[in-house]
């Protein structure tokens, strides 16, 4: 579940869900909102598979909206709060148009709050925060966190009714990619 097919030609069953598209929804939303200055991604460790697709989504978004530097907002950082805010609190060197953040998950997103009082700004008054999972524990986050949907209980009966119905179909590969949804919740500036 959530792991590219593996190399070969090995009879595999893939279920994941849409990183890419999670992420690009993600940033076309704050863009289209008038969020043109900077947004930034606190993108994750490369060589993740989910890593990667959320910072290919993000970065696709940005070059559709005609951002320039695009490649220098999606620094990359692990998917931790501690990320979050050290990555928030250096985003002030990329400049006064930082307008937006976009975090690769909830859990980089928790720590951008802090970092940005520290810096006399707030959510979303100044910058606009996007997280990605839908994780739980976000749901205290104040003011409530927009964020990327991810269907975690469809993946997982969908990954089992796949198994248990594996010996009815032919066999060989077969990939599932579910649609993630975004949310929106204060934590974003809405379409304008």
């Amino acid at each position: 579940m959530d792991r590219p097919p593996l190399p070969g030609d090995l009879p595999v069953t893939v279920v994941r869900y849409d990183n890419r598209g999670g992420a690009f929804q993600a940033a076309d939303h704050l863009l289209t909102a008038g969020q043109l200055g900077a947004s930034s991604s606190w993108a994750g460790t490369p060589g993740l598979s989910t890593a990667d697709q959320r910072r290919d989504g993000f970065l696709r978004a940005l070059r559709a909206h005609g951002v320039a530097r695009a490649e220098e907002l999606a620094p990359p950082g692990p998917y931790t709060r501690v990320s979050g805010h050290q990555r928030t609190r250096e985003a002030p060197a990329a400049g006064p148009d930082l307008t937006a953040v976009f975090a690769g998950t909830d859990m980089v997103a928790t720590g951008v709050p802090a970092a940005l009082r520290e810096a006399g700004l707030d959510v979303p008054g100044d910058i606009s925060l996007i997280g990605f999972d839908d994780v739980p524990f976000a749901a205290g986050l104040s003011p409530a966190l927009t964020t990327v949907r991810v269907p975690y209980e469809d993946l997982g009966r969908t990954a089992v009714r796949l198994a248990l119905e594996r010996e009815e179909r032919l066999g060989g590969d077969e990939h599932v990619v579910l649609g993630t949804q975004l949310l929106i919740q204060q934590s974003a500036h809405t379409l304008s």
